[in-house]
């Protein structure tokens, strides 16, 4: 394995030394996404909040110093886990994966992740898992870096699923999002917002 695929590797499950140095890159580099997100979610107090892949737990921090909701995590690395916990001591975080959320129906009235759907091991199962586990009214935010950028870095030639804007947008609706698509970073970034509206019966 050569140098790009093993930090490659290290994006999709942080281990160990080099995953901590990893996830650390990953706050630099991901900064304005993590502004972006803050923003589109529009945090009230009171909710019921879940990070899908927190790594480090930077931006889990970040919000609950600022909303006073109660916040989940899932992240497929356990040694994330055990570093996210020290940092957010009343956050509730776990392992686990996105295809198979371990909370119950309607549960949360806010979903976010960064970078992590490139890892997703498949696509339309895992939004169907938050669209299950979202209230009516509940926002899914998916903050993704362009798959033009991504096809310019060396380490993501391997390990990484890449997708268009136009996939992920139809991927969402497939599972009965209303979806929209807000650019930043000179449309190198996107925040696709999906929204699961209430069904109004008759």
């Amino acid at each position: 394995m050569n140098i790009f695929d093993y930090i490659g590797t290290q994006f999709r499950k942080p281990t160990g030394f080099w995953g901590n140095v990893s996830t650390l890159i990953m706050n630099i580099i991901n900064r304005n996404q993590y502004k972006a997100v803050e923003k589109v979610l529009e945090l009230k107090q009171d909710e019921n909040v879940l990070d899908i892949g927190f790594g480090n737990g930077f931006i889990i921090k970040k919000l609950s110093d600022k909303y006073k909701s109660s916040f989940y995590g899932i992240d497929i690395s356990e040694d994330m886990v055990k570093i996210a916990q020290k940092k957010n001591p009343t956050a509730k975080l776990s392992q686990g994966d996105v295809n198979n959320l371990n909370f119950s129906e309607n549960f949360f009235e806010k979903i976010y992740t960064m970078n992590t759907v490139y890892f997703w091991s498949d696509l339309s199962k895992g939004l169907e898992e938050i669209f299950r586990v979202l209230k009516d009214n509940g926002v899914f935010i998916n903050s993704i870096k362009s798959k033009e950028f991504l096809n310019k870095l060396p380490i993501t030639r391997n390990n990484f699923e890449k997708y268009t804007v136009k996939e992920l947008v139809k991927a969402s609706e497939n599972c009965g999002f209303s979806v929209e698509v807000k650019p930043f970073s000179k449309d190198r970034e996107y925040c696709i917002i999906c929204r699961k509206v209430r069904k109004l019966n008759g």
